[in-house]
This record gives C-alpha cells, sequence and structure tokens, in this order.
C-alpha cells in the first residue's frame, strides 16, 4: 500500500492540484478566446450570416476539453489529499 502521510505523496498530490488549475485557466480562457467576435466572421451570400471556421472550432473544443481534464485533476488530487488513511500506531506493524 501506499504511504500517504510521505512527502513524496504530498508533493504529488499538490502538483496534481496545480496542474489542474493551469489546465482549468488555459482551457477557460481559450475557449473564451475563441468566443470572442474576432473568431467569427461574416458571410454574406443572399443573406448575411455570422461564420466560424472548422479551426476554430477545434480550438473551442480542445479547450473544453482542457477545461475539463483541469477540473477532473483538481478535484482527483483533493481527494487524494482528503481520503488519506490514518497513521498505524508506532507498536503496529501495519499488516
Amino acid at each position: 500500500m501506499v504511504d500517504t502521510h510521505s512527502r513524496g505523496y504530498l508533493l504529488a498530490a499538490r502538483r496534481l492540484f496545480w496542474s489542474g488549475i493551469l489546465l482549468l485557466l488555459l482551457g477557460l480562457v481559450s475557449t473564451w478566446a475563441v468566443t470572442r467576435h474576432s473568431a467569427n466572421s461574416w458571410e454574406c451570400d443572399p443573406t448575411c450570416r455570422l461564420s466560424t471556421s472548422t479551426t476554430w472550432e477545434a480550438a473551442e473544443w480542445v479547450g473544453a476539453a482542457f477545461a475539463l481534464l483541469g477540473c477532473v485533476l483538481a478535484v482527483a488530487s483533493f481527494l487524494m489529499i482528503m481520503w488519506r488513511r490514518p497513521r498505524t500506531p508506532p507498536g503496529k506493524d501495519g499488516s
């Protein structure tokens, strides 16, 4: 079993949390940038309509995926910290 009170475990959980926050923010910023008006253009055939290129659509999906992955990583690291096993008493062998 993993020693949930070791420094390495806590360091991994902390890194996982901050990586999740970073990915969440990166995903939100990229999704916001795509949904701004500069990503859209007007196509006027007989009627004018707002159009978004396929590249911008893909960037929006990737941004949403980054935001979702960041949220999942942050929640997983939070649960890693909150659900740690209690310490074993000094006299027990841990089995």
